[in-house]
């Protein structure tokens, strides 16, 4: 299984659940550099995709999962440390990150809540009003 199916069958349960957004294979395979993995015996147990939003340096972190028997573990800590290593070294002087759910796991982590006017203009556009995410800041140290 490539890297690709591996993100797939990984976010796969939280797409049924309407946590993360659908993405496709060819998506996916598109943007495969975006995506920070973590593995544990060849085995795919957590990642994040990290977009440059090509706009005022910043980042969007999206996909972020960690597999249903790998919680719990810190796993999302982890990859979060390397989400912000990788944002600093791209030069992105913040991320953020839009979602329904875990709103206390960024808050946790010292992300500040923040409304759509606050997100890169081109990524205000693409603002789905009826998912009505709640979006995070985090800056980069």
């Amino acid at each position: 299984m490539d890297k690709s199916e591996q993100i797939l069958t990984l976010i796969k349960p939280f797409v049924d659940q309407g946590k993360i957004l659908p993405r496709s294979k060819v998506e996916i395979e598109k943007n495969i550099n975006d995506f920070i993995l973590l593995f544990d015996n060849n085995q795919l147990v957590a990642c994040a995709g990290l977009k440059d939003c090509q706009e005022g340096s910043t980042g969007e972190i999206y996909s972020l999962a960690v597999a249903k028997n790998s919680q719990n573990l810190g796993l999302s800590t982890q990859l979060l440390d390397k989400i912000l290593m990788e944002a600093k070294r791209r030069k992105f002087s913040k991320v953020f990150a839009l979602t329904k759910y875990e709103t206390d796991w960024f808050l946790k982590h010292h992300f500040t809540q923040m409304k759509i006017s606050d997100l890169p203009n081109k990524r205000q556009k693409y603002f789905n009003h009826d998912r009505n995410s709640s979006i995070f800041f985090k800056d980069i140290a």
